[in-house]
């Protein structure tokens, strides 16, 4: 008895954010429900002028839930070339210096209110490989020019679009 009562302390705050969340009404579904958002970014490289040109492809993909959110629109994103990220440098198997062209809800117009998206540029990212274990972490421009001699010179990226949220 006394292991049912614990059990039950511990899973009701759980169990009420649960129910909660489901009585939730859902967020209204977008009007555009898709966008591509054309980008391209030169950057130096060992003193070689590089050029990456694609397109983020941004997709409706339904509802989600969270306990820090509630229910939220969930979107997907991918790059039309194929691949994963917008790779500068692969410094080994377990490390890879990429540039985030951004989120599927800045460009679809579905920012949370009062909140303002800011482009990394000219800083990149750093993923890395531990094993099991994977960290992204911020690589600031001067860090990104002293330990990798990469330098980013110009971001072009298309707008995000005017997204409307009609209540059905």
């Amino acid at each position: 008895m006394l292991v049912i009562a614990i059990v039950i302390y511990i899973a009701w705050p759980w169990l009420a954010i649960l129910i909660g969340i489901q009585l939730e009404s859902n967020p209204p579904r977008p009007e555009i429900t898709y966008g591509e958002f054309p980008f391209r970014l030169e950057y130096e490289i060992n003193g070689q002028r590089m050029v990456i040109e694609d397109t983020l492809i941004c997709e409706y993909d339904g509802i989600g839930a969270d306990e820090g959110r509630g229910k939220y629109r969930k979107w997907n994103q991918r790059l039309a070339s194929g691949h994963e990220r917008v790779t500068l440098l692969k410094v080994d198997e377990t490390k890879e210096i990429y540039y985030s062209p951004g989120s599927a809800n800045y460009y679809m117009d579905d920012l949370e209110h009062g909140r303002e998206y800011q482009h990394g540029y000219p800083d990149a990212l750093i993923i890395e490989k531990d094993g099991r274990f994977t960290s992204n972490r911020l690589i600031r421009a001067d860090q990104l020019l002293t330990e990798y001699n990469i330098k980013l010179i110009r971001w072009d990226a298309s707008q995000p679009i005017t997204n409307n949220f009609p209540e059905e």
